[in-house]
């Protein structure tokens, strides 16, 4: 198993804003030896949801790993977090190929998201950008080549306007999350009816706060008339799987999903990395309102080897209302 850092999960939990909400609720389950080693280990992490107006209780799994000595009992760790009580609603948003069969297997739900699994990027550094597509295709001499395919995916990307056009509304950058946020929350809650992490100031400082001030991170906001609008937060990652320098968009959000206000958004995080030099910007659209803005900016793609996104629920009720692709909007932020 990979360390834990015990002083960045300790501090996870001291400011975690929905204690009185889980009191009762496990924050992860351990596998041990007959001597008390520890050889698994599974997070769950609590977090409050809207729809319409009704607070669902999710639980999300979260870093689950098994000793390879132990593997045959990792379903351990999984059964004991779907039968967890006291939550509505149990998450898997970051499956590997390995977990995605299993909880196929456990006969989990997908959470019904077209395109989840077809991620949009978009080359602010072509040479950059250039050099992993190469090296990702196994394509001989990658580093050399790098220069002159970026050239000309740089032109190609001018020609379609991929990643470029002007912002319609007024958008900048944020140093942390102010009061207009609370407003804003109350008003996305009010959109189409669709199930949303709560994202008030104080659960968007839990979330991203650490991330924002070690310079990971940061936040576009989008303005109309005097009003924030929108917004998305940019967290940094070096991506080994894909060989490059990415910008996640791990939250974006608009109100009424204004296909303008999400467009003008994503122009402004892409400006953002080409301005850092970061090789691109990847974009996970987690309910189809989001999908149409990102595709007419001409992202690259690709398919993903296997399905991310898994859930449980128990109340009829529930489980109507979270069956179509429309009722979601997930992202980044779920997954953990």
């Amino acid at each position: 198993m990979g360390d834990l850092d015990p002083v960045a999960w300790r501090s996870q939990w001291d400011a975690y804003p929905f204690a009185a909400e889980f009191r009762d609720v496990a924050i992860g389950w351990v596998l041990e030896t007959e001597t008390g080693g520890v050889v698994g280990y599974l997070g769950n992490i609590h977090m409050l949801y809207d729809l319409g107006g009704r607070s669902v209780k999710g639980a999300i799994a979260t870093a689950w790993a098994v000793d390879a000595s132990h593997r045959n009992r990792s379903l351990q760790l999984m059964t004991a977090f779907l039968k967890q009580r006291s939550v509505d609603l149990w998450l898997d948003g970051s499956a590997n190929p390995t977990a995605s069969r299993v909880l196929t297997g456990m006969k989990l739900a997908r959470i019904p998201i077209p395109g989840y699994d077809v991620p949009c990027f978009w080359a602010a550094r072509p040479q950059g950008f250039a050099k992993a597509v190469l090296s990702k295709r196994a394509i001989p001499g990658a580093s050399a080549l790098a220069r002159p395919v970026g050239m000309l995916l740089n032109a190609r990307d001018i020609v379609r306007r991929s990643g470029r056009g002007r912002t319609s509304s007024t958008v900048y950058r944020l140093g942390g999350f102010d009061d207009r946020f609370e407003v804003f929350w109350q008003g996305l809650r009010a959109d189409p009816l669709r199930l949303r992490a709560v994202r008030t100031k104080a659960v968007l400082e839990w979330r991203f706060g650490g991330q924002l001030r070690s310079g990971r991170a940061t936040i576009v906001a989008a303005e109309r008339n005097g009003t924030l609008s929108g917004y998305a937060v940019l967290v940094r990652r070096e991506s080994p799987e894909l060989g490059m320098d990415l910008y996640d968009v791990a939250d974006l959000q608009a109100l009424r999903d204004a296909p303008a206000t999400i467009r003008d958004l994503l122009l402004g995080s892409i400006g953002i990395a080409r301005e850092e030099g970061v090789d691109a910007v990847k974009f996970m659209t987690g309910t189809p309102a989001k999908r149409a803005p990102a595709d007419e900016l001409r992202p690259y793609t690709y398919r993903l080897a296997s399905w991310q996104l898994y859930y449980k629920v128990e109340a009829p009720e529930l489980k109507a209302s979270l069956a179509t692709a429309d009722a979601w909007d997930f992202s980044l932020f779920d997954t953990y």
